[in-house]
């Protein structure tokens, strides 16, 4: 019994102690730290990455609450600082928080650092110092817990190697926006060692900017010597959505070292900005199209940059049918070389047709050219107007017209040129037909008229005898030569103006028209000249049908001024078996004006009376007369039988 009362005694001893141990768990974060890659080389700005790994320490664990196991193995409130330590290299990021960091997965944390450029070659540690809370106990029966502060510091191996590295030192670009360029890459071998068979990639961050036709393009290098400065060319374009500001490129390059391995050298971003697009403006228009006609028009472009480009057409465009270029809706013309800042002048030849209207019509016009480059380019869409002008007109006014039947004429009127433009070689046509009034010259020669200027036209009018008395509208059209020196015609003008019936030229009064039957006298008539103007060189001349004869004619008169009156004289004759009573005889008269015609009056009639014979002979004498002759007949038809 006493033997067994102590083992008894040793066994629950044993128990109670196994039962203790089991009701508590501890441990701690066990972080171990490393550098992704940790190869740098001299000058180099790079980033490093920390790579940190939580393996946990678990001293005693809750196979009933396994949660608290990880409870006890993780870090708290975890920060990473790393420093330059002894090392050749300069940290430029602050310390980091990473938060919680459990057992397993590793995090990662950057720090962005430079290799001082005379770095030498070798292995150097880097102190990376972490700081995190922990618990280290917790116990099962009460939950009560430890809590650890933990600072402690990593020493991580940097290598800096003597392999050859590459520094970017200039950057050149052309590029521009909407277009192609090339953009040029100075890069130094600032590595130990010499690069053999070096590939130098230029890759595009951006969707708006492209190199060689895609997102990279390569160069090759067969031998770079340390030191050695080589320039690359890229061909980059950018599309009309890119912004003329900084894009992101990187830069690298994988070479052969001394050992003939392929190395990959650390990235370099290249910050490359587009020029702006190359566009043009519309400095200024002017034009001298009408209405109906054809005229210069003038657009001055200014090259607005940046470049200056070759081979450069404008062409013009007309968004109306009522304005055109010739045959056409458009019209080119080449301009060259065109250096950015100039201006050119395009003077093309616009027609407005007969139904444009005095307002402005919509243009349009492109500059295509091509760049320093080579490449093609066209900036389109700018905008501009062309108002015609109003159609060319003339007017008359201040019309006088001295037109009567039977007489030569004037027709005289002040034609203006209502303009818009002045006109030269004006000739003013006669376009009337009228079959009794003839103008004597058909054409007006004017000369030169300016815009508001008036000239006196003058046209001499034959009016024949069978005009009618009454209104006449006559028609004109100027026919003259533009500002371009192009022959136009106007719209027909219209003359009203009346014609005069016809007026004697000579007003003439019987002084002596009788005549005895049988016998012979002289016919006095009065002439007065019934014109306004002296009648010089007038011959008259005297008709008569039987029973009155004309023994003598014809009369002269050398002058006779307006209203001046003399007396002609006539011989005429009445066979004897006139009647009595009044036989006409007519005359007229041909005579020569101050302009020099020598027209022929109207036909005048005068009454002849012709009376019985002279001496009053008694009816038996005449009786007698003739028996005596009727004897005589009979006789004689006797004496001849």
């Amino acid at each position: 019994m006493r033997f067994r009362t102590p083992l008894t005694l040793i066994v629950v001893a044993l128990l109670l102690s196994a039962g203790t141990a089991a009701a508590a768990v501890s441990g701690s974060p066990d972080i171990d730290v490393t550098f992704a890659d940790n190869t740098v080389s001299p000058g180099e700005e790079t980033t490093l990455d920390v790579v940190l790994v939580n393996s946990g320490d678990l001293d005693s664990g809750s196979a009933s609450n396994p949660s608290l196991n990880s409870e006890v193995t993780t870090a708290r409130g975890l920060t990473v600082d790393v420093k330059s330590g002894g090392a050749p290299v300069s940290v430029t990021t602050s310390r980091q928080s990473l938060g919680t960091l459990p057992q397993g997965p590793s995090k990662t944390v950057s720090f962005d650092v430079s290799i001082d450029e005379d770095a030498n070659p070798g292995k150097y540690q880097i102190p990376v110092q972490l700081a995190y809370e922990h618990t280290s106990y917790i116990s099962e029966s009460d939950g009560s817990r430890d809590e650890n502060e933990v600072t402690r510091t990593a020493m991580v191996t940097v290598h800096v190697t003597d392999d050859a590295t590459f520094d970017v030192t200039n950057v050149e670009s052309n590029a521009r926006v909407g277009s192609t360029g090339t953009v040029a890459v100075t890069v130094e071998n600032t590595g130990n060692e010499v690069a053999r068979d070096a590939a130098v990639t230029l890759a595009s961050r951006s969707g708006d900017l492209g190199v060689g036709g895609g997102t990279e393009s390569s160069r090759y290098v067969d031998v770079w010597e340390t030191g050695e400065q080589r320039t690359f060319r890229y061909r980059v374009s950018a599309s009309e959505n890119a912004e003329s500001e900084p894009y992101q490129f990187d830069l690298s390059a994988t070479f052969d070292d001394a050992d003939g391995a392929r190395k990959q050298s650390v990235g370099s971003s290249v910050g490359i900005a587009p020029q702006p697009e190359q566009t043009f403006s519309v400095v200024n228009t002017s034009n001298a199209v009408a209405v109906d006609n054809t005229g210069s028009y003038a657009v001055t472009l200014r090259n607005d940059g940046p470049v200056t480009v070759r081979d450069a057409t404008v062409t013009v465009t007309s968004q109306s049918s009522d304005i055109t270029f010739g045959e056409s809706s458009s019209t080119t013309q080449y301009v060259g070389t065109w250096a950015p800042g100039e201006t050119r002048t395009v003077v093309v030849d616009a027609t407005a047709s007969p139904d444009a209207e005095t307002r402005s019509y919509a243009l349009s016009t492109s500059v295509q050219y091509e760049d320093p480059e080579g490449d093609a380019g066209v900036d389109e869409g700018l905008s501009l107007g062309l108002q015609p002008q109003p159609e060319q007109r003339f007017s008359f006014s201040n019309v006088t017209a001295t037109l009567q039947a039977g007489e030569d004429g004037r027709l005289e009127a002040t034609l203006t040129n209502d303009g818009p433009r002045a006109v030269r070689n004006v000739v003013l046509n006669w376009n009337s037909d009228h079959s009794n009034l003839s103008p004597q010259e058909t054409q007006y020669a004017v000369g030169n008229l300016e815009p508001g200027e008036s000239a006196t036209v003058d046209f001499g009018v034959d009016a024949s005898e069978n005009a009618d008395a009454g209104p006449r509208q006559f028609d004109f059209t100027a026919v003259y030569r533009d500002d371009n020196g192009d022959r136009r015609e106007s719209d027909t003008m219209e003359v009203r103006t009346d014609v005069a019936a016809s007026e004697d030229e000579f007003d003439i009064e019987s002084a002596n028209t009788t005549v005895d039957a049988g016998g012979t006298a002289t016919l006095e008539l009065t002439v007065t000249n019934a014109e306004d103007v002296p009648l010089t060189d007038i011959s008259a001349k005297l008709f008569a049908d039987s029973p009155i004869s004309v023994t003598d004619d014809k009369a002269y008169i050398d002058r006779l001024e307006p209203g001046e009156s003399t007396t002609l004289r006539f011989g005429i004759s009445a066979s004897g078996g006139a009647m009595q009573k009044d036989y006409p005889v007519s005359l007229d008269f041909r005579y020569e004006e101050p302009d020099g015609d020598t027209p022929v009056s109207d036909t005048y009639r005068v009454a002849v009376g012709v009376t019985s014979q002279g001496g009053g002979g008694s009816p038996l004498a005449t009786i007698g007369g003739v028996a005596l002759v009727a004897v005589l007949a009979i006789g004689g038809y006797f004496r001849f039988r």
